[in-house]
């Protein structure tokens, strides 16, 4: 006995595991496996309907061809939904930390710090001087963002 009883539910339960797969494993991060899953859940309900004979050829065929019509049509859609991801700031323990600047910084001039092994770019909204406490008021990869100690 078989877990499938056609080709049209074997394609559409492939189809939706390729798309689940790419949304929660992956991230959405390639449209690849979306798109060749929205591809094979069509192909199947297309043989289910009778569209199409359901022979491999047919089936190889309009699987090719919908995964390029949909890669046309949902390509910038789904390139505007990946980039609309929000900024995640780092909460983290050297938020707070206070040390003095070894050069002058400003918006347009970040600066460096050396601290636990890492090269920290430090950027601010102000101008500072060498010398001036500064504290960390955000934290992004690499980059410290900072402004004059209280």
């Amino acid at each position: 006995m078989s877990f499938f009883s056609d080709t049209a539910q074997a394609l559409m339960a492939a189809g939706l595991f390729l798309a689940v797969i790419d949304l929660l494993v992956f991230g959405f991060a390639t449209f690849f496996l979306t798109l060749l899953g929205l591809s094979l859940l069509t192909t199947g309900g297309l043989i289910y309907f009778t569209v199409l004979d359901g022979s491999v050829s047919s089936t190889l065929v309009a699987v090719a061809a919908l995964t390029a019509i949909y890669g046309v049509l949902l390509w910038k859609p789904l390139k505007r939904m990946q980039e609309q991801r929000k900024s995640n700031n780092v909460n983290s323990d050297l938020t707070g930390m206070s040390f003095t600047l070894q050069q002058d910084i400003s918006p347009d001039n970040p600066g460096k710090y050396h601290y636990s092994g890492i090269d920290w770019t430090v950027e601010t909204s102000e101008v500072i001087t060498q010398g001036t406490e500064v504290e960390v008021i955000e934290l992004q990869v690499g980059t410290m963002m900072v402004k004059t100690a209280q």
